[in-house]
């Protein structure tokens, strides 16, 4: 147990490695099956088995196994193995590792204190600006909740996709919720531009993280049903998300 959460929090540092590789050629990367990825471009819980890979010179890879085909979708985010520190010989060892069979099964269970089907709970949260939201506010609209904190890369990294859907969909009630306060907020979300509804010094929803991990986003229908729970994000993750919440509408 102790290897395999060592195993997973390289992986969480792999991806928060990728919000900000520096355009030389990476010396920590992830390959899935034969690509190599800056971050990870999908769900982790998609992840079947890791193998750690090492170059000669110190490049360090994690080679991963998926429970499922990667998507073509995915492919377009690969990094050219041109643009990888010996990426010829991470690549040999990754196929090696494969074939032998070498490597640690990976079974991610997420325990959800809030569930799909569920109905929305009442709220009163107070935001960045000082207006109070209540659960009268969204009434009859599609509403997107995401929660994010200051030092999560990966959640940072995603605001500004998260900030086009808002301009995409005005329809929508997108909120963001973060336990810290506004001194701590404020620069992070005017940096990015992140234009959702910010929600500060949240004790209610921030709790329904658990030990899951940031980033997470809720999607709530018409009726105040949870119809969506996702932990995580990745390009394919974003993806789909938004062509859900726009079958909401």
């Amino acid at each position: 147990m102790k290897i395999l959460k060592y195993y997973i929090s390289i992986l969480c540092m792999l991806q928060c490695f990728g919000v900000y590789a520096q355009p030389e050629k990476p010396k920590k990367v992830i390959i899935i099956d034969g690509y190599f990825f800056n971050s990870m471009p999908v769900a982790k819980t998609d992840i079947a088995k890791m193998h750690i890979i090492n170059a000669m010179s110190g490049t360090t890879a994690l080679g991963l196994e998926l429970s499922k085909s990667l998507p073509d979708e995915a492919i377009q985010y690969a990094v050219p193995i041109e643009e990888v520190a010996d990426g010829e010989e991470l690549l040999k060892r990754y196929n090696e590792a494969i074939s032998k069979s070498n490597g640690f099964a990976v079974t991610i269970t997420k325990k959800r204190i809030i569930n799909e089907g569920d109905k929305f709970p009442e709220f009163t949260a107070i935001d960045i600006n000082g207006k109070t939201w209540t659960n009268a506010d969204i009434k009859g609209m599609v509403m997107v909740l995401n929660l994010w904190f200051s030092g999560c890369r990966p959640c940072i990294a995603e605001m500004p996709e998260l900030s086009k859907w808002k301009n995409e969909m005005p329809d929508v009630m997108f909120f963001s919720a973060t336990y810290e306060d506004a001194e701590r907020a404020k620069p992070v979300i005017e940096y990015q531009g992140f234009n959702w509804i910010t929600l500060i010094n949240d004790k209610q929803f921030t709790e329904f993280i658990g030990s899951n991990g940031y980033p997470m986003t809720i999607v709530i229908d018409k009726s105040g049903i949870v119809k969506k729970v996702e932990y995580g994000t990745s390009p394919i993750q974003l993806i789909e998300l938004k062509k859900f919440i726009q079958l909401l509408r």
